[in-house]
């Protein structure tokens, strides 16, 4: 606090606490307990009434909590999508640590064309500069799998009102790029195994219902694009979530607390705890089982902290950490930090 938020007013004996409170238009309990956190040596007051008390510090400008609360809610993001709310370009780091195996850690930018079209937002979305523990990736499975995501983007989706991923904005379209790019691709990766990933990726994506599935089920996609009432929520909720690659979605238990000590963002820590009952087995597999042993079932966690700009409302980062245990013992722990970068390209590097 500086001098600026408050005067040292000096007692009369005509003062009252309820007198000086009421000349400021706050409750008396409220300019109590002002004075008391901020008095520091001063004398703090303890009753109602200013006897023996020397100086009183009155605010130059206060606001009720309930007020407080209201200035706090106007900065965050609103609960319908808004194009400015996400930036042109972010950087993903994404790892898989999981005991016993080598950890994966990926990095990549995430490039953002967003436009309005009759009142629906329509977002191009490409992912490039694929780094695999820090080198370009060379082994040929990953390499093609490259290569066929490359031949897709941008892909066009279409989202939402509250900011999600609601449909694919041209799905034949998607199709058809794919399928002019194949013969290149071919050319270069050879062999059975090669054709036979190639006619897999090209039945998957040919099927709208699945290939809008996969990219919501998406970890990056499902912290990319949330659903902006969670910024808002105070109370829990329950929403499902993919936590495995090819597997069914999970219930989760969800709830939100915001902070805003921070100078210019505010942070948004939305957590959750899984409450659908699902063993490790079925988890792996993709599909339920009859009798599983609840001793098998899993525990998830995840939480994901959003950084947004008090004034614009734009993200300017994500955090992300889902754990998942099996028997008390961490299986596998997968985490997401997403930066927004600037227009030269580095990322944001204000600390919090």
């Amino acid at each position: 606090m500086t001098t600026q938020d408050f005067i040292l007013h000096k007692v009369r004996l005509t003062d009252t606490l309820a007198s000086l409170a009421k000349r400021i238009n706050i409750s008396a309990i409220n300019l109590k307990n002002f004075h008391n956190q901020n008095c520091e040596n001063l004398s703090k007051l303890w009753v109602n009434n200013l006897m023996g008390i020397e100086f009183i510090l009155i605010p130059t400008h206060f606001s009720t909590k309930e007020e407080l609360e209201v200035q706090q809610r106007k900065m965050l993001p609103p609960e319908n999508y808004f194009p400015a709310f996400h930036s042109k370009r972010y950087i993903a780091e994404e790892s898989f640590e999981q005991p016993g195996k080598e950890d994966l850690k990926l990095s990549y930018h995430v490039n953002l064309k967003i436009q309005e079209e009759n009142s629906i937002s329509i977002v191009e979305t490409t992912l490039s500069n694929f780094l695999k523990n820090q080198n370009i990736s060379d082994d040929k499975v990953s390499s093609l799998s490259l290569e066929c995501m490359k031949s897709i983007y941008p892909v066009s989706l279409q989202l939402a009102e509250n900011g999600t991923i609601k449909s694919c904005s041209d799905h034949q379209h998607i199709v058809k790029k794919f399928k002019t790019k194949r013969n290149e691709i071919e050319d270069f990766y050879i062999g059975e195994l090669s054709t036979a990933y190639l006619d897999l990726f090209e039945k998957n994506i040919s099927d709208e219902d699945y290939f809008l599935q996969k990219l919501k089920s998406c970890f990056l996609y499902h912290i990319l694009f949330p659903n902006l009432k969670w910024f808002s929520k105070t109370s829990s909720w329950k929403e499902r979530l993919s936590i495995q690659i090819n597997s069914f979605p999970l219930e989760f238990t969800f709830k939100t607390e915001n902070f805003y000590e921070i100078p210019d963002f505010v942070e948004t820590a939305v957590t959750g705890i899984i409450s659908d009952p699902c063993s490790l087995r079925e988890l792996l597999k993709g599909f339920r089982i009859e009798d599983e042993n609840p001793e098998d079932f899993i525990h998830a966690e995840i939480q994901i902290k959003y950084f947004t700009d008090k004034i614009t409302k734009q993200l300017d980062e994500a955090r992300t950490s889902l754990n998942i245990w099996h028997q008390n013992d961490l299986f596998q722990k997968h985490t997401l930090h997403l930066t927004k970068l600037q227009d030269e390209g580095l990322p944001n590097t204000t600390e919090r």
